[in-house]
């Protein structure tokens, strides 16, 4: 048990007096007795919640006292919830005990910088998944990050979970009530995402037959999400820039400023230093959106948590392809782990489902996994990543589609691919038909014509 080894340790090398108890009760009468400079939990027969609840505690009564929970477990709602709570840190079994007492030492000393603040518990259906020291380490800066309300810059390659780091981070925030809103700065032409953001009155463009409140005015009190920024035209990056100056912002075809309260929250891909240098993206709103920054590890970074990302999404593809995979054999989890994975979590995820697909058996083994991944020589990939997972999900979709030999097989994957298209086009747009037909750059007429050939509202 690692308390008999911490008592050892500390014993002797701390002049301090130590106080060492197995029973809540007990400990929670001490911490209520007299102040300590650290308090150390140990999780291990604790419920995440009750974890949360007790460092809550302790952070109220103690004030000055450095809370460490010991854990063996690691995610997103027990590690970002003890820190956001008011623990000092969160340190992942197993670790050497010497590590431990120098972890301890080192938070006293830091406790004076530490300051957090607790907050009601939550259930957050993250897909951050891990037990590694790079996620528990990101696990822990949302929670420091999510106490505050100043602008976050999210950085991290493509597939490795930007969004829902955002989303984890609003959820954990003091307005998490309050609304989230998510753009793709990608997935709209530059004067759709300036209507879409921004708003706009009657008559500042043809169609504009009414006045339309844009995202910024939905979200007040809230978070905006601005996915891939670096794709904001300069001049919507000017006007992001003002509002985070001056607080306030204009409807297109406005003279009158809106002010609101809101927390923006963007997220990049791309290097915004390079983009800076050829004069795509402004130097000050890179300054002002980068106060707080998170860098997100590629997969490759944090090969030990590929099984247990496995087992997760193994459970989902069961449900959607009715089968019974039960697990990975052990050389196909050998060039799994070999494996570059340059769409990182993303394309694990597809080739799970391209490989669950496939499986004939209770097991998924190296016939089963996708061709990217048997290649002979395992190099990074960029430019082709999307593609290759393209191509995996129409081979897996042929394979798996049981259709009659007569069967056409480009009606049935077309029409899947299309339906796809305009529910993800519907929800870019909030449901709203004349710009979800600009998306796709189709008539208003085709578009209900398809919505009520796929049954979508």
């Amino acid at each position: 048990m690692i308390c008999d080894c911490l008592r050892n340790l500390l014993e002797s090398n701390c002049d301090n007096d130590l106080t060492f108890t197995t029973e809540i009760s007990d400990f929670l009468a001490h911490v209520n007795q007299r102040k300590f400079e650290a308090i150390i939990i140990e999780e291990r027969t604790l419920e995440c919640e009750k974890v949360i609840e007790i460092v809550k505690e302790i952070s109220y009564i103690q004030e000055k006292g450095v809370i460490i929970v010991l854990g063996e477990t690691s995610n997103l709602e027990l590690v970002a919830g003890c820190i956001k709570a008011g623990a000092y840190d969160y340190v992942l079994m197993p670790e050497k005990s010497e590590m431990l007492v120098r972890i301890i030492e080192k938070s006293v000393k830091d406790s004076k910088l530490f300051v957090e603040k607790p907050n009601k518990n939550k259930k957050y259906g993250d897909k951050l998944i891990g037990q590694s020291k790079e996620i528990v380490e990101l696990y822990k800066m949302i929670g420091k990050v999510a106490i505050t309300e100043v602008p976050v810059l999210v950085i991290g390659e493509k597939g490795t979970g930007k969004t829902s780091v955002a989303k984890s981070i609003h959820q954990f925030g003091d307005s998490a009530s309050r609304p989230f809103i998510s753009i793709n700065c990608l997935s709209f032409p530059t004067e759709l995402l300036d209507r879409r953001i921004f708003g706009y009155e009657k008559g500042a463009f043809k169609e504009a037959i009414l006045s339309q409140v844009g995202d910024l005015e939905k979200a007040n009190g809230g978070t905006i999400h601005l996915g891939n920024v670096e794709a904001l035209s300069l001049e919507i990056q000017s006007k992001i820039l003002y509002l985070l100056e001056e607080g306030k912002f204009y409807r297109m075809g406005s003279t009158k400023g809106i002010r609101t309260n809101i927390r923006i929250i963007a997220t990049s891909s791309e290097n915004l230093d390079e983009l800076i240098k050829e004069g795509k993206f402004i130097d000050e709103l890179y300054r002002k959106l980068r106060v707080l920054e998170i860098n997100i590890p590629a997969l490759r970074d944090r090969i030990e948590d590929i099984p247990l990302i496995i087992d997760h999404y193994l459970i989902e593809c069961n449900e959607e392809l009715h089968k019974n995979v039960k697990g990975v054999s052990k050389p196909a989890l050998n060039k799994l782990l070999r494996y570059d994975w340059p769409g990182n979590v993303n394309e694990l995820k597809t080739a799970i489902k391209s490989s669950v697909a496939l499986c004939r058996g209770n097991s998924i083994v190296v016939d089963d996994l996708p061709n990217t991944i048997l290649g002979k020589k395992i190099i990074k990939r960029k430019g082709d990543a999307q593609i290759n997972l393209l191509k995996e999900w129409i081979k897996s979709e042929m394979i798996s589609a049981k259709i009659g030999s007569k069967s056409n097989y480009y009606s049935a994957i077309i029409s899947k691919i299309e339906k796809e298209l305009i529910k993800q086009a519907l929800e870019i747009s909030n449901g709203k038909k004349i710009e979800t037909a600009e998306l796709l750059g189709i008539t208003r007429n085709t578009l209900r014509s398809k919505m009520s050939n796929y049954g979508l509202k």
